[in-house]
């Protein structure tokens, strides 16, 4: 989905914004605090139903103010949030209201580059796992039911853990043999687009990072070999005790390792701060070029792309964004630098300044 319009009420500082004839790329420049961001998080808050910067509410809806109202339109759709501070939302699409967020999600699927961040390597599976659960869920049609089911099973099950004792076998049963039905299933389609998915990162990765060898290692989070159903039975005396489920696609891991067959080692312990964030532009940028494949176009949000990339690295990530027909909105305190890659490169665009929460068009 190509947005032509935008409208943003009540979020944080900004005033009522109003934008149309948006481009391929759409660039907001401003001082620090201008609220720049706040553009981009309200988009954020539209395609995914949260913040980027927190999970409260409060925190981005405005001062006495109940809600936040964020609209978006296209040549085909027309697509608007309403979010409550209360974290109650109402979404509609093409005037008609629609009950899950995901249904929003499949029409505008978003990537948030953040060129600032390595949390995707540093800090944990739960950032790569979501990485690749972005990727199943818009290329995978069957993953969002199985994940329904097995995070509903799961839920279940810890709450059983939690609250009671002295369960034996018989009693988890029925939670054990669905979360193995479906876990099962989740694993073979996780399986599956991983192995696709490192073709394309693979591309991306020889541009942004030429002399890295960095391999994708996916890890189910059970032994495979045995089953979930084995696991699960296997360490009851144990779930009892930790008082949550410990194996399942839920701890799933994507590992990126660096180096020779004999001496892989995490990504994470050898790459400078620099060698990360151009891995987490390869993983994101091969994400957006599989959708790509499949005829689905990513909106992506770049936030202060000059602050941290060197001119060569800003100039390869604007062209493989437009080569890959993403609509980009970005924010930048150096505009003129990104125009003078956005005129090399021959890439229409529109230049917003942003003034105490004021967006105003601006002459290129």
């Amino acid at each position: 989905m190509q947005i032509t319009r935008l409208n943003i009420e009540r979020v944080r500082n900004l005033k009522a914004v109003a934008l149309s004839e948006l481009q391929p790329f759409n660039i907001f420049y401003g001082a620090n605090g201008s609220g720049k961001t706040s553009v981009l998080e309200a988009i954020h808050l539209l395609a995914t139903g949260r913040s980027f910067r927190t999970h409260i509410p409060k925190h981005y809806i405005q001062y006495n103010a109940d809600d936040v109202l964020v609209f978006a339109q296209s040549a085909s759709e027309r697509i608007g949030m309403q979010k409550l501070a209360s974290g109650e939302q109402l979404i509609k699409v093409n005037g008609d209201t629609i009950a899950t967020q995901g249904q929003l999600a499949k029409l505008l699927p978003l990537q948030h580059i953040d060129p600032q961040s390595t949390d995707i390597i540093d800090h944990g599976a739960k950032p790569r796992r979501q990485l690749l659960d972005w990727l199943m869920f818009h290329v995978e049609p069957e993953f969002y039911f199985a994940w329904q089911y097995y995070s509903r099973a799961l839920k279940q099950r810890n709450s059983l853990l939690k609250s009671r004792r002295n369960l034996t076998l018989a009693d988890l049963e029925p939670w054990n043999k669905m979360l193995s039905d479906y876990g099962e299933i989740l694993h073979s389609q996780r399986v599956s687009i991983v192995e696709q998915w490192n073709h394309f990162f693979q591309e991306d990765l020889k541009q942004l990072l030429p002399d890295l060898e960095i391999l994708l290692e996916y890890n189910p989070g059970f032994h495979t070999e045995q089953g979930l159903l084995q696991d699960l039975v296997q360490q009851h005396q144990k779930d009892l005790e930790r008082r949550y489920t410990e194996y399942g696609p839920h701890r799933a891991d994507l590992r990126l390792k660096t180096g020779g067959d004999a001496l892989r080692s995490d990504a994470a312990d050898v790459l400078s701060r620099g060698q990360k964030k151009l891995l987490i532009m390869a993983l994101k940028l091969s994400q957006i070029a599989m959708l790509h494949a499949s005829n689905k176009e990513t909106v992506v949000l770049l936030d202060d792309l000059t602050a941290e990339l060197d001119v060569a690295a800003q100039q390869r990530l604007i062209e493989r964004l437009s080569q890959l027909g993403s609509q980009v909105f970005m924010t930048t305190l150096d505009h003129a630098s990104v125009l003078k890659h956005l005129h090399d490169l021959s890439i229409p665009f529109q230049l917003f300044h942003v003034v105490h929460g004021q967006v105003s068009l601006a002459a290129p």
